[in-house]
């Protein structure tokens, strides 16, 4: 009688199955989507910062500067 006054009539298990389908397929879309922007937002991070990590490291502060000083040849120091 639900379909007689425009009352829809209740769902089958099918529709259920159906819904719940789609309801993980757009939860599966978006944190595929959320990986592939942090993935963009990592390159781009790395790709701003890179030289600050050469400047700013260890390596960097190595140089001709710290070695040590030759010795005159034939003398004590």
């Amino acid at each position: 009688m639900g379909g007689l006054f425009g009352g829809r009539p209740a769902p089958t298990q099918a529709e259920k199955d159906a819904q719940a389908a789609q309801a993980r397929s757009a939860q599966r879309a978006e944190a595929q989507e959320r990986t592939e922007m942090q993935g963009a937002q990592a390159r781009r991070r790395l790709r701003r910062s890179g030289g600050m990590k050469l400047l700013f490291s260890p390596a960097r502060t190595e140089g001709p500067g710290d070695l040590p000083k030759p010795t005159k040849l034939g003398g004590n120091n």
